[in-house]
């Protein structure tokens, strides 16, 4: 058993449940009750609900989140159905500083998640889209998501296969932090974004704002790869730069990476399985496609990985 979920097997005992295995990451080792909350966005020493904030000597437990700062997390994750685009911002916030408070780096996927949904946010307060209506709805549900997978792994129940990947391999200290991180991002946009889309109703008329705020992630790249150096010593700026603005050499990664691997592309694919998703007879279509991207995307990057190039 590696050091971890040992850890947790521990913190565990403390709250009166038994750890569930350990096979995958933290899939399954724990359960937490959630009791606190943690504000997002507000300072250690200024919490406005009146709740003591966390000491700092209780915060972490080395480099992983402590009993305290998970079960404030499940609070976070505990997402309602009177959520908006700040409360969702909030709890994004509040998700990863907790994190990186630790430098935990179940923390490498919200440090970024942050800088993307507040982007967004300004987006339709600037009216930079034309259905802000839209826009809001994408926000609070395809966020929901993340935060429901994050608090099933958190309970020690099972995630989708695609988060479960991710939290997999961001335990593992064979596997680079900057091929984690973009096994997340994977995870979001070719799993949870499709239906997400489908859930929000979308329709063509969406299609132009849907690649508008796609466009909109690249110029706030350079703020969360600063952010991943500062946290969690993770230099993830050439292979995240080639994601998001498309300019690839193969030479540098691989023959065809950059065909594989583009976060337009990506959107593209989530796009069209949203369409397949909505009809009687495209289902499995949809679900096969987003399957066999997920674990191509994740070859290419585990044989990055391998080579030594992320």
């Amino acid at each position: 058993m590696s050091v971890k979920p040992l850890l947790i097997a521990v913190f565990s005992l403390f709250i009166g449940c038994a750890p569930q295995g350990t096979e995958n990451a933290k899939n399954g080792d724990f359960e937490r009750l959630a009791d606190d909350l943690y504000t997002a966005g507000e300072s250690q020493d200024t919490m406005s609900n009146g709740l003591e904030p966390i000491p700092e000597d209780k915060a972490c437990n080395g480099n992983f989140i402590s009993k305290e700062a998970a079960e404030r997390m499940l609070y976070l994750t505990d997402v309602t159905d009177e959520e908006d685009i700040y409360s969702t911002y909030d709890r994004i916030d509040g998700v990863a500083a907790l994190f990186e408070e630790c430098a935990d780096p179940w923390g490498l996927f919200p440090t970024t998640y942050r800088h993307i949904t507040r982007r967004i946010i300004r987006a339709i307060e600037y009216q930079e889209i034309e259905d802000r209506d839209w826009a809001r709805r994408i926000v609070v549900d395809f966020a929901g998501r993340y935060l429901g997978n994050l608090r099933a792994a958190l309970m020690g129940e099972e995630p989708s296969y695609a988060w479960a990947q991710y939290y997999y391999l961001a335990d593992r200290e064979d596997v680079s932090r900057t091929r984690a991180v973009v096994v997340a991002m994977v995870a979001h946009l070719t799993l949870d974004l499709p239906y997400s889309l489908v859930e929000i109703g979308s329709t063509e008329d969406h299609k132009d704002d849907y690649f508008v705020l796609g466009e909109l992630m690249i110029e706030i790249t350079p703020d969360f790869i600063e952010d991943l150096r500062f946290y969690y010593d993770t230099d993830a700026e050439d292979i995240l730069t080639g994601f998001f603005m498309g300019e690839w050499v193969d030479g540098a990664f691989g023959e065809d990476t950059t065909i594989t691997l583009s976060y337009q592309t990506i959107r593209t694919k989530s796009w069209n399985n949203r369409w397949y998703l909505e009809q009687w007879w495209g289902g499995w279509i949809a679900e096969s496609e987003i399957y066999t991207a997920f674990w191509a995307i994740d070859g290419v990057l585990a044989a990055l990985d391998a080579a030594g190039t992320i």
